[in-house]
């Protein structure tokens, strides 16, 4: 939309060309009109006094010769007027004019006598409208000039007025009386008239103004109602639609054209079921609210949050009625999600405490077992029996301990570190475990630039994790592939980890569930290893994902903020 301003300004310059435009053609009209019925009726009167031999007199030529002139000099302005751009300096034009021409008529109908002397006053009102004060007083003058000119030049005899036979005598007090009072009366009618249409002038401007900030104040008010994220319905006393916004239109499925004066009722049968709103002035607020579940036309649900309030006039008369509704179907899902996950987080918490308690008395059966293991003397059957309980409560043991470590994961200690020490020894200790030495390699290739920021013993225990999967995937032995690079967009101040290993790879049907708790393919595992390891990576400010699946092995990437130089402390991180 304009600035209100520029366009106030502009439109009410095209207001007064166009009004300036409008002014001048009456004045065209006007004078056709004046002048003809005027001179007609002089002729009229002139023949009936002096006969017809008269009509044809010398003085009544030039009568004749004025009307013509005023015809010929009408047509050309109307001929032209369409083809200016400068209107005000051809209304100044034409009234100039126009005072010659009154000046011509007073002179040749009888001078200082001439019963066409007052026909200046309709001219200065002329030029008054349409020029306002400035063109009243310039008309004023030029008639004050040219009729106190011609009654001077009577008066000191270079010219007689048409009609009078001799040179006509006139007294000077006669002369200085009428000079002065026509003279006043011009600049006097001059004066008024300017000042009203000065007043006229600044009432119409402010009229356009009013208007102008009406429309545009009308306008921004379709804008916002258009635009608002709430739909809007406005229905009249009778319950018909007569209006409707985008976001409605959107949500219902229906738009103006299509419902527009339909009852409400039939084109939303069930956006108003079992709401009473018929004294709905009178409600208490928050009571002329409700939520709906509701069929969209094209057969989408949604749930709605709507209100309605009384639309009145500015005499408080109701007029109708306007419904608000929000589309709050994502609101009410994450309400559900957050009382879910609320519950979850209570039964976690209590699983949590629950396998604390377990893992107590399941040592001290382990410790008391395995004393009773070396005491007493056990063969065949009975020994193998008691390898199975002390394995069994092993794994129980480690279920325990990684169920533990999920549900409550350590707090992170951040420091500066560079991820090239962890992974390097997490490698050295890996080597020394079984699994890290049944033909197992690791090959590496790092960058120098590998400075992040977080808990060197958690981000250990990714690596690890990681590495133990690999080795039991790969249970004739392999290859474990740890590559550094900067994130796709080197820009995104990211490191970019990629582990890869030479086993069978991962099915593409359980790529989604790799990091869900408890998932495992593997006999005898817990599933939460690498829940572990993406918990950790999450709560680093990271991301781990799978890697694009193949029949050469499986991939992991790990995405990592890397250190802000510029926010470096002088803090490194222990590595042991």
């Amino acid at each position: 939309m304009r600035p209100h301003g520029v366009s106030m300004i502009r439109r009410i310059d095209e207001r007064k060309g166009i009004d300036i435009k409008k002014n001048i053609e009456w004045l065209m009209f006007l004078r056709v009109v004046v002048i003809s019925v005027l001179l007609g009726a002089s002729v009229i009167f002139q023949y009936t006094a002096k006969g017809a031999v008269a009509l044809f007199g010398r003085e009544l030529i030039y009568l004749y010769l004025l009307i013509g002139f005023t015809y010929f000099l009408t047509g050309v302005y109307i001929v032209i007027i369409p083809r200016l751009n400068n209107l005000r300096a051809f209304a100044y034009f034409q009234l100039f004019w126009d005072v010659m021409l009154i000046t011509g008529l007073v002179l040749l109908t009888g001078g200082i006598d001439s019963i066409f002397t007052f026909m200046y006053i309709p001219l200065i009102i002329a030029a008054s409208i349409i020029l306002y004060r400035s063109g009243g007083f310039i008309i004023a003058s030029i008639s004050s000039i040219l009729f106190g000119v011609v009654v001077d030049l009577i008066y000191f005899g270079f010219i007689t007025p048409y009609g009078s036979a001799a040179r006509l005598e006139y007294s000077d007090s006669y002369i200085f009386y009428n000079i002065f009072i026509y003279i006043t009366a011009f600049y006097l009618v001059a004066f008024l008239s300017g000042y009203l249409a000065e007043q006229v002038k600044r009432t119409g401007e402010e009229l356009i103004e009013k208007k102008i900030d009406y429309e545009e104040l009308k306008i921004l008010n379709n804008e916002i109602m258009q635009n608002i994220q709430t739909g809007l319905i406005s229905i009249n006393k009778d319950g018909l639609i007569t209006s409707i916004n985008r976001q409605a239109e959107s949500i219902t499925g229906r738009t103006l054209k299509e419902v527009w004066m339909s009852h409400i009722d039939d084109a939303f049968p069930n956006l108003l079921e079992n709401v009473d709103h018929s004294n709905l002035a009178y409600m208490e607020p928050g009571l002329n609210r409700w939520d709906k579940e509701f069929i969209s036309h094209t057969g989408r649900k949604y749930q709605l949050g709507c209100s309605m309030s009384p639309l009145t006039t500015h005499t408080d008369e109701e007029a109708g009625k306007i419904i608000l509704f929000q589309d709050i179907t994502r609101i009410r899902e994450m309400e559900r999600e957050i009382k879910r996950s609320d519950r979850l987080a209570t039964l976690g918490k209590l699983a949590a405490n629950l396998a604390h308690e377990i893992r107590n008395p399941l040592a001290a059966m382990s410790g008391s077992i395995q004393i009773l293991n070396q005491e007493m003397s056990l063969s065949g059957e009975n020994k193998h029996l008691m390898n199975i309980v002390l394995q069994e409560i092993d794994r129980l043991n480690h279920l325990i301990t990684d169920f533990l470590l999920y549900a409550r994961p350590t707090e992170i200690k951040r420091h500066t570190l560079d991820l090239k020490d962890v992974i390097t020894e997490t490698i050295e200790l890996f080597r020394n475990t079984p699994k890290g030495t049944h033909n197992i390699s690791i090959k590496t290739a790092f960058r120098d630039d590998s400075v992040t920021d977080g808990d060197f013993m958690q981000l250990k225990q990714v690596f690890w994790n990681i590495f133990l999967n690999s080795a039991e995937a790969m249970s004739e032995g392999g290859v474990i592939s740890v590559s550094m690079e900067n994130g796709t967009d080197a820009t995104d101040g990211m490191i970019e980890l990629r582990i890869r290993d030479t086993g069978p790879g991962i099915d593409p049907k359980i790529r989604e569930s790799v990091f869900d708790p408890f998932f495992s393919t593997k006999d005898g595992g817990t599933g939460l290893g690498l829940s572990t390891v993406k918990q950790i990576i999450e709560l680093h400010g990271g991301s781990i994902a799978i890697g694009d699946a193949d029949a050469s092995g499986a991939e992991i990437i790990i995405r990592l903020q890397r250190h802000d130089e510029a926010e470096s402390s002088a803090d490194s991180a222990p590595k042991k």
